[in-house]
């Protein structure tokens, strides 16, 4: 089979698949997040694919994401000084587990954070044309 090349991702930890391929995807590799740390993936010019291949962890939207260089919560304040009034339930995010698989459409984030046993997943990052990332939405009225 010429031109295929065979790639341990375990050992190398990423590639970039644009030298051998025509299509949209532009990198793929294995991440390891350590217990309790966090990351943010964001689909800005791209779009992410994400499969965990071990260990646990949340997917939440980054405004709910307490991030471990956050200031500690002021217990004195007021409870409208640190978020809006009407604001409703948080979004608890979602449960990550070996076997899940996380697809971040164009102009979506999240933050992952991994579980006491740290988190391994597999991350795929695929280009958008030009002309998808111009066009509205299908629910909106052209």
């Amino acid at each position: 089979m010429p031109g295929t090349v065979i790639t341990d991702l375990r050992r190398r930890g990423a590639v970039d698949p644009g030298r051998l391929l025509a299509g949209p995807l532009r990198g793929v590799g294995l991440q390891r997040l350590e217990p309790g740390h966090s990351t943010e993936v964001a689909a800005d010019g791209v779009e992410h694919a994400l499969y965990v291949t071990a260990g646990s962890g949340l997917a939440e939207p980054p405004e709910n994401a307490v991030r471990q260089d956050a200031p500690p919560e002021d217990h004195d304040a007021e409870p409208c000084d640190t978020e809006p009034c009407d604001a409703g339930p948080r979004d608890a995010g979602i449960p990550l587990v070996e076997g899940t698989a996380v697809v971040l459409p164009l102009g979506t984030r999240t933050v992952l954070t991994a579980g006491t046993a740290g988190m391994e997943y597999f991350h795929a990052v695929l280009t958008v044309p030009a002309d998808a990332r111009t066009s509205t939405g299908g629910d909106e009225p052209a």
